[in-house]
């Protein structure tokens, strides 16, 4: 349907989107609930951002006032995610509890839900000021250590998020592993952050694993409200086989940990598939062909999986598989985001879509880490497949 459309019409659509974003944005701060604003302005940044890759495939070069339309859809994104975290979330992420506390959920379910979405904002705002760092030129270092400054600062309160608030170290569902990635590869961008990582990893690992044995409230693969207020509504050997007969979780943990060189928790991983597991498919997800059309928007299911991951080979064994897929499957290079050096936008639609982060965020990383000896600049620093003339971002204040 998209397609179908004139330049003209997504000119009008994209303007439309942002008059519509600013005004939401403005009675979303008078009325001091930022919530709405928060998740509408990523749903327009991804549709836009559509409208925007459909006229730079046909033409090469989007317009100056299609690019003017989608960079004030951007700067209202920005303003508004800095808003709500900056009000909602970072004041209290250090203090014991006070965000669980503030949660006020009916139940236990409501603030691990809640909690593992503010781990996931606070990582992507985290990648999005990795993004700016890479784009500043040798001119601009002082932008960029503004930036690097900020990525520091988003790394800081994921960790102490985390340290504050137990419940993150246990998922009530394993699609919490898309949180649990994308918090992880911002922490990694900073090599001192290994040991924390490797903890925080171990911890999650031990609970999940005694929370399964003890028949309690282990990952799972439910998605419905109803269903996972009543997890575990079985403490049989059937139920528990039914509600993880895959994860995305648990080879999460793996990779992170054989990328981190962390033996004893990618063994413990080994261990539990093959004790308690052998029914489970460990899988991870890559982009295909058809992901470019249905990404940014979530109209329909796009995406390759790469099933039956082995655990019981080496650390290494696993990476070369799972990096080496990357390497085999040309899909996500081909993304409009990644060719014109917008790669967060596939962090923000994993997240709201609820989608694995394609594991060639983690090749960025150990690229960049090989090549320098550290990873300051994280993902960012990913060689993009095409130019990025035409959509340079010049407003993120």
């Amino acid at each position: 349907m998209l397609k179908k459309q004139t330049n003209a019409e997504r000119l009008t659509a994209v303007r439309q989107m942002s008059i519509c974003l600013w005004v939401l944005f403005a009675w979303a701060r008078e009325a001091e609930n930022m919530e709405a604003a928060y998740l509408s302005s990523e749903f327009a940044l991804l549709h836009a951002w559509r409208l925007v890759s459909l006229q730079a495939a046909k033409s090469g070069k989007v317009p100056q006032p299609l690019e003017n339309a989608f960079l004030s859809i951007f700067s209202a994104y920005h303003q508004i995610c800095s808003e709500f975290l900056s009000t909602n979330v970072l004041p209290y992420v250090g203090r014991r509890h006070a965000i669980s506390s503030a949660v006020r959920g009916a139940n236990s379910l409501d603030v691990n839900l809640k909690l593992f979405d503010l781990l996931g904002r606070l990582g992507t705002a985290g990648h999005w000021a990795l993004w700016g760092a890479s784009r500043c030129s040798k001119e601009e270092e002082d932008a960029r250590q503004q930036f690097r400054q900020e990525a520091a600062m988003y790394m800081a309160s994921v960790r102490a998020l985390i340290s504050s608030n137990p419940v993150l170290l246990v998922p009530v569902k394993d699609d919490q592993a898309i949180d649990v990635f994308i918090a992880t590869s911002l922490l990694m961008v900073d090599q001192r952050n290994g040991d924390y990582i490797s903890r925080w990893l171990a911890e999650m690992l031990e609970r999940a694993r005694f929370a399964y044995e003890a028949h309690a409230n282990y990952p799972c693969i439910l998605q419905s409200y109803d269903e996972l207020l009543s997890h575990p509504r079985a403490r049989d050997c059937e139920y528990r086989k039914d509600v993880t007969s895959a994860s995305i979780l648990y080879p999460t943990i793996a990779l992170w940990a054989a990328l981190l060189h962390d033996q004893g928790t990618y063994e413990r991983v080994a261990d539990f598939k093959q004790e308690q597991l052998q029914h489970c498919n460990f899988q991870l997800w890559y982009p295909d062909e058809r992901s470019e059309e249905f990404l940014y928007t979530n109209e329909n299911r796009h995406g390759a999986v790469l099933s039956d991951i082995r655990v019981d080979t080496s650390a290494d064994e696993l990476v070369g598989l799972v990096l080496g897929e990357c390497d085999q499957s040309p899909h996500f290079d081909e993304l409009s985001a990644v060719k014109f050096n917008w790669w967060p936008l596939v962090v923000v639609a994993c997240r709201r879509y609820r989608l694995p982060p394609p594991p060639h965020l983690s090749k960025g990383y150990v690229a960049n880490r090989d090549a320098t000896g550290d990873a300051s600049d994280g993902p960012g620093a990913m060689p993009a497949s095409g130019g990025t003339e035409g959509l340079e971002c010049n407003d993120t204040d």
